[in-house]
């Protein structure tokens, strides 16, 4: 009595182990997943301020009324911004090509790695069980 039963419990365990390797993989992709959402919140955070600050920047340049606060704010900012681009030229010349071709890479990463992933898909979706029959075929 108890050898049908250990069988019947191997088997059980030969179908669930795949089934837990699979969640695993799941953990493992979600919690990256998890990581990538925190960094783009983060910058998403860093870029509204940024955007904020250029807003008032903005308002503050556009505004006839608010001409001392230019002076006071704005010019010197923008001379700031100004001499240190001129300083440093080539380090901004070489953040832009860094930019440019990260962005060119990262892009180029995300086309081959959704390929993949898309071929793997169509795969797996096109025949799962083995059986071909559809509709109409499978009732002759």
């Amino acid at each position: 009595m108890g050898i049908p039963y250990s069988k019947q419990i191997n088997l059980a365990f030969d179908q669930v182990t795949p089934l837990v390797a699979h969640g695993f993989k799941v953990l493992q992709t979600t919690r990256n997943i998890t990581y990538l959402l925190a960094a783009i919140q983060v910058l998403t955070a860093v870029f509204l301020g940024f955007i904020l600050i250029v807003l008032f920047g903005l308002i503050i340049t556009v505004s006839p009324d608010l001409e001392y606060e230019r002076r006071v704010l704005v010019t010197p900012a923008v001379k700031w911004i100004a001499d240190t681009i001129m300083d440093y030229g080539w380090a901004v010349r070489v953040g832009v090509w860094i930019v440019v071709i990260g962005s060119v890479v990262g892009a180029a990463g995300g086309v081959y790695v959704t390929w993949e992933l898309a071929e793997s898909v169509d795969v797996e979706v096109d025949d799962p069980g083995g059986e071909d029959k559809s509709g109409d075929d499978a009732k002759s």
